[in-house]
């Protein structure tokens, strides 16, 4: 799944993507530079997603961090929503979906063309 993913991002027009298949990973690709995106699941092998972005989120305030998830509930959401995650996407995520995922990142920054020159995502 993460594949198709990857795919999906590079035809929303992402330049470059970077993967992290766990937290560790994770951690180690954004210590090592900035990102404009970060799609993270939240069930991580070694560890929770939603704890994750908030480490991220208490590191770097203003990073860009959507969610993505099998669980649709409302609940869900809305913890993932208050805890400052800029979005969620519920798996099996479609193309449409990823660009929107994109398109939402270009209109919050004003700067599409930023967008398109760089797209980064550990995930």
């Amino acid at each position: 799944m993460r594949e198709r993913l990857v795919e999906m991002l590079y035809h929303a027009g992402a330049s470059k993507v970077v993967e992290a298949v766990d937290v560790a990973s994770a951690r180690a690709a954004f210590a090592d530079q900035e990102y404009q995106i970060i799609l993270l699941d939240l069930g991580l092998p070694d560890g929770n997603g939603h704890d994750l972005m908030l480490e991220f989120k208490k590191q770097r305030e203003e990073q860009h961090v959507v969610l993505v998830t099998a669980d649709d509930s409302i609940e869900s959401i809305q913890k993932a929503i208050s805890a400052g995650a800029n979005g969620y996407v519920v798996k099996p995520y479609s193309q449409e979906k990823i660009h929107d995922v994109v398109n939402n990142y270009a209109m919050v920054h004003g700067n599409e063309m930023a967008m398109m020159q760089g797209l980064n995502r550990p995930h």
